[in-house]
């Protein structure tokens, strides 16, 4: 009986003993999960919610730690919360080449690099004798259709009118006696010529013969004489047969022509120029005007000057060098600076012309320039989806800013 109590109470302290382990077990399976629960609410308390930041397509700079920036007249200005920071390179507005219109040798060279220019300022002298002498020749060919539009349109003098009159009356004359043939005055003086001329072989004829048994007698004067006298002769016959034939038709054909050329002058003289020549005379002038016109634009070019305002940023021209057509001789930049940045396409709508910036240069860290909006691209570009937008400083103090400086623009609000 006593056994049996024992083995019972042992069941039962057994029992309660592995109660209560399960239920320390239970307890710290609670009291765990109730830590844990409790670390990971403190954990989610002391770590930050991250907030968007907006995507910029153009390489930002430092965006400004104040919250304003000054303006021109010495207020500010808040900035836009949104406003973003872009990168660029200050350049010159305008980058002009000066390039040689004409070839030769470059005599003078007035400027140096860094020297300020004034549009029109002689920048280099090229050699201008060829030039010179173009001008000149050009000068006299316009000289000569001058004049012959004046002799086209001038009246005729008397004195023209009576020389023309009388060369009509010589042409006549001339042409009636090729019509009627030689007059018997003609014929008698054609007969004395020719008589005349073997009277003088027969004297010279004797003189000869009393010598020709001399064996020089063909280098002695009485050969020479004889000689001449023969061929006279035959030309007094010539002529003789040639009055007592009259003229030939070729002849009397030529003294028409002269007739008719005469009479063709005297008309001329009395009516003026035809009007088509006096256009052809003016249409010269006007041609050579033109190459004189040329010719003084070569003469020109060799002045080579300015092209625009600014300053000479690179100089190629050495005196005593030869200047090529076309070459380039200097760079001018101008006074006046601005600023490219790429604005990506999510913000073109708030980006317009005159909108206010600021903008900063390493050159200077401790001051920031006023500037505006000048300009902005019609398109966009298609492989970054950004549109060109142009900035320029406003105020005296833009010319601080120099072509070449690394530039930080920040767009302001509208």
């Amino acid at each position: 009986m006593m056994r049996y109590e024992v083995s019972s109470t042992r069941r039962r302290l057994g029992g309660a003993v592995l109660i209560l382990i399960i239920a320390t077990a239970v307890a710290g399976c609670a009291g765990s999960a109730a830590k844990s629960d409790s670390r990971s609410a403190a954990a989610a308390a002391a770590t930050p919610i991250p907030t968007p930041t907006p995507v910029i397509v153009s390489t930002p700079s430092n965006t400004l730690t104040s919250s304003t920036a000054s303006t021109g007249s010495g207020g500010t200005r808040r900035l836009d919360t949104a406003s973003l920071t872009y990168n660029g390179e200050i350049m010159a507005e305008a980058i002009v080449p000066v390039v040689a219109q004409v070839a030769g040798q470059i005599q003078e060279v007035k400027i140096a690099v860094g020297d300020s220019v004034v549009k029109g300022d002689l920048l280099v002298r090229i050699d201008s004798t060829v030039a010179e002498a173009q001008r000149a020749q050009a000068q006299g060919a316009l000289d000569l259709a001058q004049s012959q539009v004046e002799l086209a349109t001038a009246q005729p003098k008397q004195t023209d009118l009576d020389a023309a009159q009388a060369a009509v009356g010589a042409a006549q004359a001339a042409y009636n006696r090729a019509l009627q043939g030689a007059t018997a005055e003609e014929k008698r003086m054609a007969l004395a010529q020719l008589k005349q001329a073997e009277a003088a072989v027969s004297v010279y004829q004797g003189q000869y013969d009393r010598i020709a048994s001399n064996p020089y007698a063909g280098m002695m004067l009485e050969s020479l004489q004889l000689q001449q006298a023969t061929l006279a002769k035959e030309a007094a016959q010539a002529q003789y047969d040639k009055v007592l034939k009259g003229a030939t038709a070729d002849q009397i054909a030529a003294a028409y022509a002269a007739l008719t050329g005469a009479e063709s002058q005297l008309a001329r003289l009395k009516r003026g120029a035809e009007p088509a020549q006096i256009k052809a005379a003016e249409a010269g002038v006007k041609q050579a005007e033109a190459v004189v016109y040329l010719a003084q634009l070569q003469l020109d070019k060799t002045n080579v000057a300015a092209p625009a305002d600014g300053f000479i940023y690179k100089l190629d021209a050495v005196e005593g060098g030869m200047a090529g057509q076309g070459a380039v001789l200097a760079i001018v930049f101008s006074h006046n600076a601005k600023i490219v940045i790429q604005v990506e396409e999510s913000r073109f709508g708030n980006v317009s012309v005159g909108q206010p910036v600021v903008i900063r240069v390493d050159a200077y860290g401790d001051r920031s320039f006023n500037g505006e909006v000048s300009k902005i691209a019609p398109t966009f570009d298609y492989t970054t989806r950004t549109v060109q937008v142009t900035v320029k400083a406003t105020g005296d103090a833009a010319a601080d800013l120099k072509p070449g400086m690394f530039a930080t623009v920040t767009l302001m609000e509208k």
